[in-house]
């Protein structure tokens, strides 16, 4: 059945970008562009991509209309990559999906490669990450990285008891996804379950699990600060997003179109991750009020926590190594 609502959703949208609107007294063309992005309301990613829409719309004076799908409209994240490659949807904002069709991109998965986000983006705002959005896979692939987003920091929260140092970690069971995070939570006697993410707040109420790890946007947009009051910022992961174009969409327009779009993906970008920073900000003292009780880590503990992440890293990722020291370097 979603199957069926994801295929109609997407005829039906890709005919209405084959049409040419006509605007009000002088007659010109208007091409549409479809893009998804799964955030919705007032999460500072939706806000960008409509923000990044309205943008090109002005600077191209009404010739490109970027129709803006939030939610699982066009299905999920993967589904949209896979548009992306035959042409079928425009533009989105993408996380995951990306390394099965860029193997680097999940090197960032692996553990305490910055000691801050800032750090992570003083190397992609440098050719790094020029290379990354527009590396052979993407090209061989039809696709063209146009720019980057925060996905803000990942972070432990649970139920139980504050996470102060890697052997608070014993014991209890974590909601995970990837390999180098149950290795982390084995190595400290810890558990991982890897259960559907819309299953967390009510496997921690019911126990099932203890907690969880994620970024602030998702700790407070889901309510798990409800059931999970103890949050450690250790930052183990900041894994970036990208705006990424239909690469036979993109050259379909016009050169000064293609430009305008870039250029406004690059003011985007900045805008987008400074109002990631402040979202977190702003949910901290949500959680705080709410009665979350925020640990931080001491250097000590800090230092412990990379220790074991360089370790589990060399375990985990050896065949990304190289690429790891090169958006570290």
């Amino acid at each position: 059945m979603k199957k069926t609502r994801i295929l109609t959703a997407f005829l039906s949208l890709t005919l209405l970008a084959s049409l040419s609107l006509t605007g009000c007294g002088k007659s010109k063309e208007t091409t549409t562009l479809l893009m998804a992005d799964v955030q919705e309301g007032e999460h500072p990613t939706a806000i960008a991509c409509d923000e990044f829409a309205e943008m090109v719309y002005k600077r191209t004076n009404g010739r490109i209309n970027i129709e803006v799908y939030h939610g699982d409209t066009l299905g999920s994240e993967a589904e949209q990559m896979q548009q992306l490659t035959v042409g079928g949807l425009d533009l989105a904002r993408l996380s995951g999906p990306i390394s099965n069709y860029n193997p680097e991109f999940k090197a960032f998965q692996a553990l305490y490669l910055y000691d801050s986000e800032d750090d992570m983006w003083d190397i992609l705002n440098s050719s790094v990450g020029d290379e990354l959005l527009n590396s052979k896979e993407f090209d061989e692939n039809n696709l063209v990285g146009l720019c980057w987003f925060s996905g803000g920091s990942r972070n432990f929260y649970n139920s139980k008891k504050e996470i102060k140092s890697p052997k608070d970690l014993e014991g209890l069971t974590f909601r995970v996804t990837t390999d180098s995070m149950f290795a982390l939570l084995e190595k400290n006697g810890a558990t991982g379950k890897n259960i559907a993410y819309n299953d967390i707040l009510s496997s921690i109420s019911d126990g099932v699990i203890d907690g969880a790890e994620n970024n602030w946007p998702s700790y407070i947009s889901t309510e798990h600060y409800k059931v999970a009051k103890y949050i450690t910022i250790d930052q183990h992961c900041c894994i970036p997003e990208m705006i990424i174009a239909s690469k036979s969409s993109l050259e379909s327009l016009s050169q000064e179109d293609q430009d305008i779009i870039k250029e406004c993906a690059k003011e985007i970008s900045a805008k987008q991750i400074k109002a990631m920073k402040d979202y977190e900000e702003e949910a901290m003292k949500k959680a705080e009020k709410e009665g979350v009780t925020i640990t931080y880590l001491s250097d000590e503990a800090s230092k412990e926590f990379h220790k074991q992440g360089a370790e589990i890293n060399q375990e985990v990722s050896a065949d990304l190594m190289d690429t790891i020291k090169h958006i570290t370097k």
